[in-house]
């Protein structure tokens, strides 16, 4: 076990140093992270959380939390996720699995209630369709607005056979 002093010396002369072929060291080197023991570090001005050697770093910037691999030298920059959506020909949203996703034991004039691609703006919330008998699809609206899938859940609980014609106020298009 290090003491304090040890492991402000190691942390700082890991930070300028570089591993065999002039290569940057991993962060969890870096930082000095050995255990447990001492769960949170800085390095550049920056704090990190860390659970262990094995696990993820954790730093924590005014808006956001970002989890670094341990075994990788510290890269400045943006990183986005890119999320895909995948839909079928209608415009229907598939699930893992390819398969394309409705809501269960939800319906509109007797059709089943399915997700669209198409989402609300800003938000990762789908809307809701049902298809008439020539293939059309026709959101719910409620006071001009579309539904959402989670919207259409919360009605359909409040039905007794998921009937969502039983509300008034859900007009279609």
């Amino acid at each position: 076990m290090l003491d304090d002093e040890d492991r402000e010396e190691q942390t700082s002369s890991s930070a300028t140093s570089n591993t065999p072929g002039n290569e940057p060291l991993p962060l969890i080197d870096e930082l000095g992270v050995q255990d447990v023991e001492v769960p949170l570090a800085s390095s550049r001005g920056r704090i990190f959380s860390a659970a262990g050697r094995f696990s993820p770093l954790a730093e924590f910037t005014e808006r956001e939390v970002v989890l670094h691999p341990p075994q990788l030298p510290l890269q400045d920059g943006k990183f986005d996720e890119e999320i895909a959506i995948r839909v079928d020909e209608r415009g229907i949203l598939l699930d893992e699995l390819g398969k394309p996703k409705h809501i269960p034991g939800a319906k509109f004039r007797g059709a089943s209630l399915w997700w669209l691609g198409e989402m609300q703006p800003g938000t990762t919330k789908h809307y809701v369709a049902w298809f008439d008998t020539e293939g059309r699809p026709h959101k719910l609206y409620v006071n001009g607005e579309a539904l959402t899938a989670d919207i259409v859940f919360r009605l359909r609980n409040k039905t007794h056979d998921g009937e969502l014609t039983f509300f008034a106020d859900i007009d279609t298009i």
